[in-house]
Parts: structure tokens; sequence; C-alpha cells
């Protein structure tokens, strides 16, 4: 997160070193972004996410200084963040996390002696007036966002109504708040096949925490909630597990990756899936979808400690098509697997990667999605991870498959068909290039060989007979590697990863040129990074595969953990029928 002081400024930017002004009403204060930076980087300790450390400290421990660090922090950001000014007032979202974590925190250390009335009568006032400032913004992402931010705003009226019921206001923010949690504009979010709305793991992870908290909420407090939000819950569990490398609980890191977990309830990195997918499996099917380890600490905090004794049981992990989400997964073992982004987008939502395709060897994440990296700041690295120049797809003439019109707001929107599916292959097309004058559309097939191997084909047509710039991209982790020329139309890339060497082979019906870049800073067109983790770029192998032609081009790229002599090569590539990618 980066420091932020002690006492905390509440209003620093730890990546520019500067603070935003604390006394500007909330909707005037965004005009200083370009001073103070990426505002994310100032809301996350307003998120106060390292209170959950704290009360879990405490609960082992019963130590009061847990309790008055947290007393020391609260007295310190009422005096910080008057009400309705600063950046602190600005999302409605942000508030309702912060209260959350006010909440539990009020909750489990409520009890202690440290815990004197003017500190709860402080705690009352603030979680009062973020409710009251969250109903009356919150048509705002009721009419114009509709994703988490929504969903989140009304769960915080749901909770402080249900669980402060003296609040005048709070009989109406309950009712409120359940209706929007269980109207078609929340539960509409959730596609039918356990995707979700804003093409992002992290991003479903976070709206699916809202409505475990919903729930949980409900049900110990004599109140329940409709069943399409179970089924919901259950599909996306098992949409989410079939993208899982069980190795490390990690899925590709694909989508918009703002940094949000809303619950750092266990000892697991922020990028393990597993907390999320075994309280999933849990509140629907009241069973562990994984063996017993950290992960399980986020069942003990929702469900209890008898949520430990619940039997294990697995979903199927296997090959799988999610046709309206658009992304497609073939399963070798739990940790070596492929998946292809194809699909229609409907909604704004999403970056511009359409075929792009993730590879798992042993679980090593060979073949990358870049992430995010910032939002609000340094826009030539957001116009970066957001195009289609950080995915591994095929780049045409430099341009991205959509016009990016805004900093969240896409033109154009691709439009893709998957034309065949199986337990070993998948096929499908993208037309995000037809609106360039030659009309160019992109065919990919991903084959799995067998538990070490997979093969790629690409064929991209043009209507007109004009020469168009070709980039297979491939975003590889950051392994030492060395390249070789096999003949003038087979390269070859060996990498050195952590469990031995793993190799890459690129071919192409015309002369291509193989070049790789790694961190590349440009204030235009940087290349050669990933980010993982918001505010935190790390070098990554950048591929290019380059050709100029007039007819179109086919590309070969071939991964195994097999070193193919030259003979064996050219079977793999199969000769006439190589690229027939017939559907």
């Amino acid at each position: 997160m980066g420091d932020y002081g002690n006492p905390i400024d509440w209003h620093y930017n730890p990546k520019k070193n500067v603070s935003w002004p604390k006394d500007i009403h909330w909707s005037k204060v965004m005009k200083f972004e370009k001073v103070c930076g990426d505002i994310k980087l100032t809301w996350e300790v307003n998120r106060f996410p390292h209170l959950y450390y704290l009360v879990r400290a405490y609960i082992i421990t019963k130590n009061s200084k847990y309790v008055k660090a947290f007393l020391e922090q609260l007295k310190h950001w009422e005096t910080s963040n008057l009400y309705d000014y600063g950046v602190n007032w600005f999302s409605g979202q942000e508030l309702a996390i912060r209260v959350l974590s006010w909440i539990y925190a009020l909750y489990m250390m409520g009890d202690d002696n440290n815990f004197k009335e003017d500190d709860f009568q402080r705690l009352l006032k603030l979680i009062y007036l973020h409710a009251l400032h969250i109903e009356k913004n919150i048509s705002y992402a009721y009419y114009a966002v509709y994703n988490n931010h929504l969903i989140g705003e009304a769960l915080a009226l749901y909770i402080v109504g249900t669980l402060f019921p003296y609040f005048s206001e709070s009989i109406r923010w309950k009712k409120r708040g359940k209706a929007i949690l269980e109207s078609e504009k929340c539960l509409g979010q959730f596609y039918k096949d356990g995707g979700y709305c804003q093409l992002s793991f992290n991003y479903q992870r976070l709206a699916l925490h809202y409505y475990l908290w919903a729930l949980r909420i409900a049900e110990l407090n004599g109140d329940s909630f409709n069943e399409e939000i179970f089924d919901i819950m259950d599909r996306s569990a098992k949409f989410l597990y079939s993208f899982v490398n069980l190795e490390d609980g990690r899925l590709p890191n694909w989508g918009s990756n703002d940094g949000a977990l809303l619950n750092p309830w266990t000892s697991c990195d922020y990028s393990d899936y597993r907390p999320l997918i075994n309280s999933l499996s849990y509140i629907t099917r009241k069973k562990r979808a994984f063996q017993e380890g950290p992960w399980d600490e986020e069942l003990f905090w929702f469900f209890g400690k008898d949520s430990l004794n619940s039997d294990f049981e697995p979903y199927e992990l296997k090959s799988r098509s999610f046709q309206i989400t658009g992304l497609h997964v073939l399963r070798a073992n739990e940790g070596t697997f492929a998946t292809l982004r194809c699909g229609d987008i409907f909604d704004r939502f999403g970056q511009a990667d359409e075929l792009h395709t993730d590879v798992w060897w042993k679980g090593l994440n060979i073949a990358i999605d870049g992430g995010s990296y910032l939002y609000n700041d340094e826009l030539q690295y957001h116009k970066y991870f957001m195009g289609t120049s950080s995915h591994n797809t095929v780049v045409v003439n430099g341009e991205d498959q959509m016009l990016l019109f805004r900093r969240f707001k896409w033109l154009y929107l691709t439009k893709a068909k998957l034309l065949n599916f199986s337990e070993k292959y998948v096929i499908g097309e993208h037309y995000g290039y037809k609106r360039l004058n030659e009309g160019i559309i992109h065919r990919r097939e991903v084959q799995i060989i067998n538990s070490e191997e997979f093969l790629i084909l690409d064929q991209l047509t043009q209507k007109k007979n004009v020469f168009v710039n070709y980039d297979l991209h491939w975003l590889l982790n950051d392994f030492e590697f060395r390249i070789e020329q096999i003949d003038r139309n087979i390269s070859k890339v060996t990498l050195f990863t952590p469990k031995g060497k793993y190799y890459i082979f690129l071919s192409s019906d015309i002369g291509c040129k193989l070049v790789i870049n790694r961190a590349v800073e440009d204030n235009k067109n940087p290349d050669g990074w990933q980010s993982r983790y918001y505010g935190e770029k790390i070098p990554a192998l950048s591929l290019h595969f380059i050709c100029s032609s007039k007819k179109g081009v086919k590309f070969f790229t071939f991964f195994t953990a097999k070193e193919k002599n030259y003979f064996h090569l050219k079977e793999v590539i199969g000769g006439e029928n190589a690229f027939a990618l017939d559907p």
C-alpha cells in the first residue's frame, strides 16, 4: 500500500508524495487530480484494511493496544475528514467499504474496557453520516454506474439499517438497501453462466463478498434474501473454480484489477481466490471446496467454527466453455491449462483483449495477462494495460480492437464468435478490426496436446490488397530466456523457469521478425510490463512476431516442455493442414 505516515495522513498519495486538499467539497475535489494523482492510492488506507489484522491480533492476544490503535485512528480520521469535505466523501462505495470495516471492529472490540462511551458515540456518528451520505447520492450508482459500486452502497444501507435500528432512518435504509440488492440492477450484473458484467475476476470477487455479507447479516438477524442470490453464488463458485491454479489459488489476471479485497481475513496472498470460493461453497452447499488450509479462516469469520468441520467436496475441474461471459478453459490437470477470451462484449467494462490466451504449466503462469497498474495517473500505462498491446493476441496496425474514447469508455464494442469447443481445443474469431478499412477478421484455435504442450494457430484475413502490419504478441512472465533461429520461418524461445526449461516455437506462412522487449519505459508506447497488484508494475517479457502482408497471415505458436528437433517440429506444425482452422 505504501507509507502513509504516523499518524496517518488520510489524504496522502504515497506514489506522488502529495496530499489532496481536505477543505474542498467532495463534489469539486477531483479537479486536483492532475496534481494529486491516482485517487485510489489515497482511498486504500481509508478503507481501513489494516483493521482486519488489528482485530485478528486482538482476538488472539486480547491485548488492548490493538483497540487503542483503532480508536486513535478513528478519532484522527474524524478530525481530518469533516463531513462532505475532501476525497474520502467522494465515492459511495468507499464509504461502504469503510463502514463495514468499522462495524466489524465494533462487534469484535466493543466490549474491551478501553472502548469508552465517547468512542462508541464517535463511531455511531460516523456510521450514521456515512449511511446518510450514501443514501443522498446512491442515485448516481443506480442510474449511471450499476456495477459493484451499486451493490456495495446498497449493502451499507441494508447493514446499517439492520444493525443500528435506533437511527430514525434505519427502517428506510434497510428496506431500500435490500430492495436494490434484490433488484435486476444488481442481480442482472451476474451472467447466467457464472460470469460477471465487469469482465474481471477481481471485481467479481468484490461483488460476491458484498453478497456474502448481506446473506450472513440477514441470516443472523432473522431476515432472508431471494433464493436467486444463492443460485448466483453457486454458479459463481463453479465459474471461478474452473480457472483456479490449485497450487496457489491464483486465477488468470483477467480484466480490470484495482486491488480490492473487501475482507482480508486470512494469511493468503491477495491473489488467492480459495478463501472466496470456499465461502461460496459453504453458503450454498455447506461443504468446503478445498482441503484444510489458511484459506479456511474466512469460513471461520463468516460462519463460525462449526464450518471448519464441514465435509470437503471439490468442484469438478475440467475443460469448460462459458459462452455468455466469453471465457473458455482447456484443462490438462490442476496446474496446467490454457484460457481463451472469445465472446461479444455486452457491457462497457473490460479490456480490449479478444482472443487473449493465458498459458499455465505446472502451476506457473507462462503466458500472462498484464493487469491494470493505475487508473488515474501515468495514463500511458492505463492505455497500455487496458489496450490490446498488453494482451496475448494479434495487434493490427498498432491499433486497439476497440476505440478508447474516455478513460473507462470503449466505443465500437467488439463482436466475437465461438466456432467450436471440446475438451481438447477451442476455436473462435473476433471482428474488432473490421472497423478498419481493410475489413480484417482474426480467427484463433487453441489446442491442448498433453500435460506439457499447447498449440495455438492464428489466421488473419483481409478484404483489401493493401499492406497491413500484423504483430503476434505474447506477454510472458519475467524468466531468463534465450532466442534461437531454427530456420528462416521458425523461431525458438527458451524460458528458464523454476520448474525447468520451457520452450516456445513460432512460425508463420510468411517471413516474420522476432523482437523481445522487457520493461520499456515510454511516454507513448510502454512495453514489457505486468501488474498483479494495483499501483505496482514489474518487468515482463513482451514477445513480438511481426510481419507485413497484403493477403493476411497465418501464425503458429507451440508451447512445450520438450525440446523438439527440426523434423519433429515440422510434424507438429502439420504441413498443409496446419492452418485449416475449420470450425
